[in-house]
């Protein structure tokens, strides 16, 4: 194949690269740096053309559950909200459609060159039972004694109540080996790169009904708690656009 995009074309029933209206420049970029992938634009939520009152009052969106299950009991802001609406409608979208597997993207993933190879190793190695499988993600993807160690002290402060994470999620908070290019995943950052299947992402919609979870807290939720059954591509294969000093560049759908 010409291109290692078009096995993630062959595998997927649907590709969406989400967006908003106002994100040209940033849907030209993906556009350049993903040639070869057949996918659609989908254009989500616009943090800008709601309120978070009227999302409470049409009962969109809950902050009484947001705060009970923020670590730190935090509500979110109008740009989360946007963000975790966003994905929801692609649920949606699944589900209305009937489509067994879809990949989605947010117009700032960037794929890493070095590891696109991977990809049909990755995919020959997906268990039957992947519901929700991270191309790309951030934070907690190694065991270890200083990660031991950390939830130990993480167990401690739910014992006390300091911390509202419980011990499933404690005790899952890192990434475990499968195989040679998948761990299951653990307590993960980002939703820029990642694919679910139909049940899996009916479990995920039962879960955001109301909007109550940031997105990407949503499926670390998920697949710690193993509500659903989660991977990651291990490297990950796909990255998240960022400054040179590494923090995040502003988003359009946040």
């Amino acid at each position: 194949m010409e291109s290692p995009f078009q096995y993630l074309n062959t595998y997927y029933d649907k590709i969406f690269v989400l967006s908003v209206e106002a994100a040209a420049e940033r849907r030209a970029l993906f556009a350049d740096r993903f040639k070869g992938l057949d996918y659609t634009f989908f254009y989500g939520a616009d943090k800008n053309k709601f309120t978070i009152e009227e999302m409470v009052a049409k009962g969109f969106f809950s902050e009484e559950l947001t705060r009970k299950h923020h670590r730190f009991s935090k509500t979110m802001q109008t740009g989360e909200i946007a963000c975790s609406w966003s994905h929801k409608m692609m649920y949606e979208e699944m589900i209305t459609n009937n489509y067994t597997r879809i990949l989605i993207f947010e117009d700032d993933a960037v794929p890493d060159e070095q590891m696109l190879r991977e990809i049909p190793d990755v995919l020959n190695e997906i268990p039957p039972d992947c519901e929700l499988l991270m191309w790309g993600w951030n934070k907690n993807g190694k065991n270890g004694v200083k990660s031991d160690l950390k939830k130990l002290v993480y167990h401690i402060q739910h014992i006390i109540g300091s911390l509202k994470w419980d011990h499933n999620t404690i005790s899952n908070l890192n990434a475990k080996p499968f195989s040679t290019h998948l761990k299951k995943a653990g307590f993960h950052d980002y939703t820029y790169a990642y694919a679910i299947t139909l049940e899996g992402a009916k479990k995920l919609m039962e879960m955001q009904t109301p909007i109550q979870y940031i997105a990407d807290n949503l499926l670390a939720h998920a697949a710690t708690q193993k509500i659903v059954n989660a991977y990651i591509a291990s490297p990950a294969i796909f990255l998240h656009d960022a400054m040179p000093d590494g923090t995040a560049k502003d988003s359009f759908i946040r």
